[in-house]
């Protein structure tokens, strides 16, 4: 934060010297914490294969590599590298040896992804090697993305043979099948950050096809990104707030309503969900209302990110834990980069909070209990957890972790939480 700088007030005259003087004085102040209240922000990413249906995954994304993921600030002169020895899906795809990598320089980052011996489509699509390379820099001009060094050898198409990296989104269409895209860019840039997503080869099949490959599905070869975003103040934002879920090999809930904080923040966003059942007859988890709420500011002299989930009527396991309203609110800020303050916001709290028939009017932060159920230790309940780290803090008010040998024969390690808010920050003090 900018301290102000009083100087005491001096009869006149005033001597044209003496202010000079003070001016300069002044300005290696105002320009040492400029620069304190404006960091980058480094993303670089690749990988070699990726194959879909809408969310059903073909191929998973090969040799995946990345620096600077989500809201974090990487550090400078770091570097991911991957390799895979060959993809086979066929009839959809079939590769050789894939090496991917990303890193990133003082204002520079850089993703890129090599691929060998490519056939697509049962030998409709084929390549010696194709290569795609984004980067995204920063200088004194401003923010610029280019994919310089992609390169192909040997690319065919059909009857249509490629040496040389075609323009931008060149699209070629496929009979009875669709289209492929060759060297697409995706491309966005402002004043203040500029990304590029360069993929050498994305197929999209719309046309049912002889080779069975089902219709929506899209291939993806040689996918590499960068971006770069100017932080105009002290840290970058993070968190999420959700209602519930459940996570077990066997018995699985995603979190609900889901609600997050953008890295530069975001106004006041509130995602609802009218109640969840776990299973379908609500024997491990029920609720009505979920309301999760996601919000951040980034100024020059104060970042902050603050998420609340409101859970309404909420019964675990035929009542042995319930309550009427579960409340969890997480926020973080920080007015120089350095020192990160964790709080509560207004404040987490349970309404009518009742365990295996005991009332709880009031529950300790970090509260831990052991639930036994016919004799055996059904498993470990902790109330309003408030778990903090350097980055970050989250509270769950409620989380049951279910121990093996229970007599419900609930999955060992099953782990239910209720109301969930996260709040984090980072800066080139604090990645």
């Amino acid at each position: 934060m900018k301290e102000r700088i009083e100087f005491p007030v001096l009869p006149r005259p005033f001597s044209r010297l003496a202010a000079v003087f003070l001016c300069l004085a002044a300005m290696p102040f105002v320009a040492i914490n400029s620069v304190q209240a404006a960091f980058l922000d480094y993303t670089a990413s690749a990988y070699g294969t990726y194959a879909f249906v809408g969310s059903t995954v073909v191929v998973g994304q090969t040799a995946p590599v990345g620096v600077g993921p989500g809201c974090g600030t990487a550090a400078i002169n770091q570097s991911a590298s991957g390799t895979v020895a060959s993809v086979t899906a066929l009839p959809t795809i079939q590769t050789g040896v894939i090496n991917t990598n990303a890193s990133d320089a003082l204002n520079t980052a850089t993703g890129s992804a090599d691929v060998h011996d490519i056939s697509l489509l049962g030998a409709l699509i084929t390549a010696k090697e194709v290569k795609a390379v984004s980067t995204t820099f920063q200088d004194n001009t401003g923010f610029h993305s280019n994919a310089a060094g992609s390169s192909l050898s040997v690319l065919k198409v059909g009857t249509t043979v490629f040496n040389a990296v075609p323009a931008p989104n060149t699209t070629i269409q496929l009979a009875g099948f669709g289209k492929v895209v060759l060297n697409e860019q995706i491309a966005s840039s402002s004043a203040t950050k500029a990304q590029l997503t360069v993929n050498m080869i994305h197929v999209y099949v719309t046309i049912a096809n002889n080779l069975n490959i089902p219709v929506g599905t899209q291939i993806i070869v040689s996918h590499a990104f960068s971006g770069l975003t100017q932080a105009g103040g002290p840290g970058t934002l993070d968190g999420t707030a959700f209602g519930t879920s459940v996570s077990s090999l066997l018995i699985k809930s995603s979190p609900t309503a889901p609600a997050s904080v953008g890295c530069l923040g975001n106004a006041l966003i509130t995602k609802s969900q009218v109640g969840i059942t776990v299973p379908a007859d609500g024997s491990v988890l029920s609720s009505g209302t979920i309301q999760d709420t996601a919000q951040g500011s980034v100024t020059a002299s104060l970042s902050t990110s603050e998420t609340t989930s409101t859970v309404q009527n909420v019964n675990l396991l035929n009542g042995i834990i319930a309550a009427s309203v579960v409340h969890a609110d997480a926020k973080a800020s920080t007015t120089d980069g350095t020192t990160f303050n964790f709080s509560e916001g207004s404040g987490s709290y349970f309404t009518g909070l009742v365990v295996q028939g005991v009332a709880y009017a009031n529950v300790a932060a970090n509260t831990k209990l052991t639930i036994t159920l016919n004799g055996k230790t059904l498993g470990t309940l902790y109330l309003h957890r408030v778990i903090q780290g350097t980055n970050s803090i989250t509270v769950r008010m409620i989380e049951l972790v279910i121990a093996s040998g229970n007599s419900l024969g609930l999955p060992t390690g099953m782990d239910i939480i209720v109301a969930s808010a996260s709040a984090s920050l980072h800066s080139p003090a604090h990645p």
